[in-house]
């Protein structure tokens, strides 16, 4: 991946009111987009997203990780993530706790079984474990039809 551009900066928001708040603070207004308060499939994720035109920040109530994962654009999140696999990076997929397991280690839950790529609307998501043990998410943008 050359000159990689920040997608956004999903944060794990298991109180998702008091983070909601919290970055509603930050940026000076609600989120752009809010899933609170619209109907989803048990055990589905409560999402928002603060956007202005430098900066896009997520926040879920059922995170893949504990920290703050750093999502990059690409146009093609397969060629992406198998680019920095044959690299030596980790493919990572959704297990049944939410959590993310290197793939072959447990059955995937939410996505391809074999790449642990998951499509959302607008977006098809990816994460990998690079070498060093940090976990890199890679988004690719899809037209949606609201």
């Amino acid at each position: 991946m050359l000159n990689p551009a920040i997608a956004t900066v999903v944060y794990p928001a298991r109180n998702f009111e008091a983070s909601v708040k919290a970055w509603a603070t930050v940026f000076g207004a609600g989120p752009t987009f809010s899933s609170d308060g619209v109907e989803k499939a048990p055990g589905e994720a409560d999402f928002a997203v603060f956007k202005t035109d430098d900066v896009e920040i997520g926040l879920t109530s059922l995170p893949w990780v504990d920290e703050p994962l750093v999502m990059f654009d690409t146009d093609d999140v397969t060629e992406s993530r198998r680019a920095l696999v044959d690299d030596g990076a980790t493919g990572l997929g959704e297990i049944a706790d939410g959590s993310l397991a290197p793939l072959g280690t447990a059955p995937i839950t939410n996505g391809d079984p074999e790449t642990g790529i998951v499509d959302v609307p607008g977006a098809r998501l990816a994460v990998v474990q690079l070498t060093d043990g940090s976990k890199l998410g890679l988004r690719q943008s899809l037209p949606v039809d609201w």
